[in-house]
């Protein structure tokens, strides 16, 4: 078994990737917990999004980590995302 991408989700403290030797890192978005339930695998499905339909980049994992700082700061594992939610965060 050969992986050639591996990641590591560090909580509030972002993510770090590997991908095809290549490492990408994420120190992740300060924002009010109120509940982390989805907040991993809304980070994952947007990561492997990410990596299937555009590319491996910083980028892709910074907005992996918004997308799951959002959800833990709303109630409910699966509230509305807007893309535009998800580029302020990455912006402050």
């Amino acid at each position: 078994f050969k992986a050639t991408h591996v990641c590591v989700t560090r909580g509030d403290k972002g993510a770090i990737l590997l991908a095809n030797s290549n490492f990408y890192e994420s120190f992740g978005f300060r924002v009010n917990v109120v509940d982390t339930v989805g907040a991993g695998d809304s980070f994952l499905a947007t990561l492997l999004h990410k990596i299937i339909n555009e590319k491996v980049s910083n980028e892709a994992i910074d907005y992996a980590c918004a997308v799951g700082a959002i959800v833990a700061s709303s109630e409910g594992a699966n509230p509305k995302i807007l893309d535009e939610d998800v580029k302020l965060i990455m912006n402050n």
